[in-house]
This record gives C-alpha cells, sequence and structure tokens, in this order.
C-alpha cells in the first residue's frame, strides 16, 4: 500500500517537472518570437537626388523584419531627414522608430557647351551665353570665366568655364577662344556692293558706298546656312570669282546661282537631290535649317536671295567672313520661311521666282 503511494508520488512530481519544462520552454520560445533585434547603420548619409530605401538605414536585422524596406527615402533636398520605420517579430509584435540621416551634395556641376570659341573682337562678347551647367541638386549653378584674355585683342586663350553649385562643389571645362580681327573696311577695288557675312548669326548683310565712298550703306540683309560644325565655312576676307546657273555639290546634289567665294566655298541656293528644269526637288528639311550652321562649308540662300546675288554681285567685290555674337547696329535677321514636310509643293524653293513654282 506504501509503495502504491510512492510511485503515484513520483508519477505525479515528474508530471509537474514535465509541466514546468514545457511551460518554461514555452516562454522562453514566446520570448524569442516576439523579440526584435536590430543595429542602425552608422551615419546614413545619402547624395542629393539618388534613390535610397529604409533597408539602408539599419546595419542588421538580427530578429523581426522591415514592415516596408523598400520605402523610399526623401533626398529630393540637401539637409537631416527623419524615416520612421516599423519593424515587425515574429509574432507579430510592432516597433516603430524615428531614424535620423543626411543629404549632402558632393558631385561637381557639369558643363556643356564648345571646346573651342572663336569670335570678332569686341567688349560686347558673352562667352557665359555659350555654355550651361548642370547640377544633382537640380538647383542652378553660377558660372564664370577664368583666366587671362582680352576679347578687344586678336589671339588665342585658354580659359576656364567654371561653375560653383549652393554647397560649393566646383566643375570646370577647358576652352580655347580665339579673338579674330574685326572686319575691316572694303579694300578699294571699285566694286558697287560689299558683303559681310557673319557665320555665328549666319546672316549675309550686303554694303553699298555712301556719299564718302565707304560702304556703310546697308543694301541686302540675308538669312543663310553657313557650314556645320564639322564642315565650317573659312573666315578672312576673299573676292568674288566665277559664278554657275546650276552647279553639281558635295554630296551629289545641285545648288541654283552659285557665285565662288574662294576656292570651294560658295553662295548658292539650298540645295536639290536632282539638277532641275524644273528646280521641283529641293531638300526642303536643309530648306528648314536656314538660320542655322549645316552646310558642307558654302553660304545657303533661299532661291531669290541667291539669285540676287548672282545678277548683282561683280566679280572682285570683296567677301567679309567672320564671327559675332551680335549684329550690326540696325540689322535684324530676317525670319526663315519654313516649309511643311507634308506640303505637295515641298519640293520647291517658296522663294523661287520661277512662274512654274506652286508657292
Amino acid at each position: 500500500m506504501k509503495l502504491a503511494k510512492s510511485k503515484k508520488k513520483i508519477i505525479l512530481i515528474v508530471a509537474l517537472s514535465v509541466f514546468a519544462v514545457v511551460v518554461c520552454a514555452t516562454t522562453v520560445t514566446l520570448l524569442l518570437l516576439s523579440r526584435i533585434d536590430y543595429t542602425l547603420a552608422e551615419n546614413p548619409t545619402y547624395e542629393v537626388n539618388t534613390e535610397a530605401t529604409v533597408a539602408s538605414l539599419f546595419g542588421e536585422i538580427k530578429t523581426g523584419a522591415l514592415d516596408d524596406p523598400d520605402g523610399k527615402l526623401d533626398t529630393a533636398t540637401i539637409g537631416t531627414k527623419t524615416k520612421e520605420a516599423t519593424l515587425i517579430s515574429q509574432l507579430g509584435t510592432r516597433k516603430t522608430i524615428n531614424i535620423e540621416y543626411n543629404v549632402k551634395d558632393t558631385l561637381a556641376p557639369t558643363i556643356t557647351g564648345d571646346d573651342e570659341l572663336t569670335f570678332m573682337a569686341s567688349d560686347e562678347i558673352d562667352i557665359l551665353g555659350h555654355y550651361t551647367a548642370e547640377d544633382n541638386s537640380g538647383q542652378p549653378a553660377e558660372l564664370s570665366v577664368v583666366g587671362d584674355y582680352d576679347l578687344t585683342e586678336a589671339g588665342e586663350y585658354s580659359i576656364k568655364i567654371v561653375a560653383r553649385d549652393a554647397s560649393g562643389n566646383e566643375g570646370f571645362k577647358e576652352i580655347l577662344l580665339t579673338i579674330t580681327e574685326p572686319p575691316q573696311p572694303a579694300i578699294a577695288t571699285g566694286a558697287k556692293y560689299y558683303i559681310e557675312v557673319n557665320r555665328e548669326q549666319n546672316v549675309v548683310i550686303v554694303y553699298s558706298r555712301d556719299q564718302s565712298g565707304n560702304y556703310s550703306n546697308i543694301v541686302k540683309v540675308f538669312v543663310a546656312s553657313t557650314g556645320a560644325e564639322d564642315t565650317p565655312t573659312i573666315l578672312g576676307a576673299y573676292t568674288i570669282a566665277n559664278r554657275y546657273e546650276a552647279l553639281f555639290l558635295v554630296g551629289n546634289v545641285w545648288g541654283q546661282y552659285a557665285v565662288q567665294i574662294d576656292g570651294p566655298y560658295y553662295f548658292h541656293s539650298v540645295p536639290y537631290f536632282s539638277k532641275g528644269d524644273p528646280w521641283d526637288d529641293l531638300e526642303y528639311l536643309e530648306y528648314n535649317k536656314l538660320g542655322n550652321g549645316a552646310s558642307a562649308g558654302c553660304v545657303r540662300l533661299a532661291a531669290i536671295d541667291a539669285k540676287w546675288i548672282y545678277d548683282n554681285i561683280e566679280y572682285g567685290t570683296v567677301v567679309k567672313i567672320y564671327d559675332s555674337p551680335t549684329l550690326p547696329a540696325g540689322v535684324v535677321k530676317p525670319t526663315a520661311i519654313k516649309i511643311d514636310e507634308d506640303s505637295p509643293n515641298r519640293g520647291w524653293d517658296p522663294t523661287d521666282p520661277d512662274p512654274r513654282n506652286p508657292w
């Protein structure tokens, strides 16, 4: 009888022990499952206007998980920011914290513009007008010119265009600046007219003599297309030589009313795909470039303007070709006609005086 009672007591003790172990294990498990253990990133810093996520604010998440690890951080402006982040344990308990991070601008602005500039000597040259600067902050960058140069003295100058952003980062672009002599009065050839071509403005100006014999009276102003960037029109002074009513040009095309400036450089109409009679096969896309550099080096004109030069400019007339950001006082750049690409008349120059011209 005593033995039976002892066995029951032992069984009870064992059962209680097992229960205690189970309770203890369960408690430990629940504690582990509810635990959120993490470390934050040390001094999290991001470049302005770059993509960054909440996950990058943490060094390590040992237990638990982020509610929205791919949530975006605000990096649109510079400064110290705060981001709310929520972590979730395996049991689903949540912990929300606020984390500070920094947004900085450490990148230099980028400068866009030509590596070389050429101007006629003048004290009104706007060098910086030929350049733009972009900064990753999205804010304007201040442009300046660094170097020794004289805009009124012909020569070549090595200068730098510098862009500085609001954070003090500086980018620069090295430039070769060429200053040429301004056009001189035409030599006394006795010619009725004198012609200037402002290559930068794509404008042709025709002068006649005043009462003192100087070429100061503006007779005609034409909008033109001088040479493209990789095929520039020559600079300098030349005298008119040959002329051709039709001329075969570079690129297997034809031009009307070609008047020779020097060597392979001519005044002529915008090119045609084929020699005409009639001239109804115009490169109309090139015509729409009048007013901008686009040729292989010649000076392209509307047909009626090329014909005026062909009809009126005599042999030996001086042509001065130069660069300047401005036009002489009183001269306004003419507006170039634009041809609708869908027009059935697009093969014709709208100014061609041919009576068959449908325009």
